[in-house]
């Protein structure tokens, strides 16, 4: 049994409802040639990822400790040099001590 329900939206109908189960279309299947290509980019773009990771945690290092270094108001000038709120550059400087050592965990 199927039900249809007519929706109006604004004036219009809408395409109608049913109860009856939807079904997926078919994967298609890649030739070889657009798989490995796939597969290239994939995992061209997985070592940038882990690239840019490592370079944003270098440059939390720095901006922490270069923050703590310069005490008050160091948290403000490091901010808005590299784009980033004052409150995250201080959170990035409370790894470091007031002479800009890293502080143990």
């Amino acid at each position: 049994m199927t039900i249809q329900v007519a929706v109006q939206v604004g004036g219009v109908q809408a395409f109608p409802m049913t109860d009856t189960p939807r079904t997926r279309a078919r994967q298609a299947v890649l030739d070889p040639d657009e798989a490995a290509e796939l597969d290239r980019l994939a995992r061209a773009l997985q070592k940038r990822v882990e690239a840019a990771d490592q370079a944003r945690a270098e440059l939390a290092k720095a901006a922490g400790r270069i923050a703590a270094r310069h005490g008050r108001g160091g948290a403000g000038a490091v901010g808005a040099r590299v784009g980033w709120s004052r409150q995250h550059v201080l959170t990035l400087a409370a790894e470091h001590g007031s002479n800009g050592e890293e502080v143990a965990a």
